[in-house]
């Protein structure tokens, strides 16, 4: 996964720096030098006002990007945590609750780990896990507790049932709700655009302003690559992983056969 990362990286620079070398050659080649640096002064005021709006926009996309990421990694150990708390709580339960419960705990972990995960990186859900979700909340909500320590365990268990279903349908919404095109297209564009700005601009040394180009596009490319493997949690190059699931699979296997 390292290893894809950075060659896509650098894949991606490699040729929007390429693209940005042949852009300012071509202008360079049909427009004389003399007649670029007599708008200096005023494409200089106008490449200062377009270039820090882009530069804010993307900053704030690429903070919400990786803060939608860090959500989906919190969502996933929060449902994670609540399945494995549901499971142990429910030990001290009657014989043939804590079976079935015990029961859907695992198939919910399984369905999830074994198809779910897999739907997800297409957008999509489980209707099979869903329904095992919806199974589990009505088998913990259907007891009535007789003893005390029942009384006093079953409020706690609907609230982690509760809590697993409201990060299950947050963590759908994050993986069938992506980035939107307009947004890619804006960002593309803009990007686009600001970079060829820098092509009305021109000094003496033609190799010194293909070196600030190339910086200027390395930059841009590099914040538009962090968006692109933040802003899809669970389909993007970077996805969040179910090893909290596989956690919780394991506990049920090992620690409470």
């Amino acid at each position: 996964m390292d290893s894809t990362l950075i060659l896509t990286c650098l894949a991606i620079v490699t040729a929007s720096s390429l693209l940005a070398i042949a852009g300012l050659v071509l202008v360079r080649r049909f427009v004389k030098a003399e007649s670029l640096k007599a708008s200096h002064e005023v494409g200089g005021y106008l490449l200062s006002i377009v270039g820090t709006i882009y530069a804010v926009v993307l900053g704030l996309v690429v903070v919400d990007a990786t803060a939608k990421y860090q959500q989906a990694m919190t969502i996933t150990e929060q449902e994670a945590n609540c399945l494995a708390d549901i499971y142990l709580l429910s030990n001290q339960y009657p014989e043939n609750k804590k079976e079935v419960i015990h029961d859907l705990c695992k198939a919910y972990a399984r369905q999830l780990v074994d198809q779910e995960w897999k739907l997800m990186k297409c957008s999509r859900q489980c209707p099979m896990t869903q329904g095992t979700a919806l199974e589990l909340m009505q088998a913990v909500c259907d007891f009535e507790p007789a003893t005390e320590k029942e009384i006093a365990i079953y409020p706690i268990t609907v609230q982690e049932a509760c809590n697993l279903w409201d990060n299950r349908r947050a963590r759908i919404n994050l993986a069938t709700h992506g980035m939107p095109m307009v947004e890619w297209v804006t960002l593309l564009l803009g990007g686009a655009l600001t970079i060829a700005f820098t092509y009305f601009f021109a000094i003496n040394s033609l190799r010194t302003q293909l070196l600030m180009t190339v910086i200027v596009t390395t930059i841009t490319s590099l914040n538009l690559y962090l968006v692109y493997v933040f802003a899809h949690p669970f389909s993007g190059l970077l996805r969040v992983t179910p090893d909290a699931i596989e956690l919780d699979r394991s506990i049920f296997e090992t620690k409470f056969r």
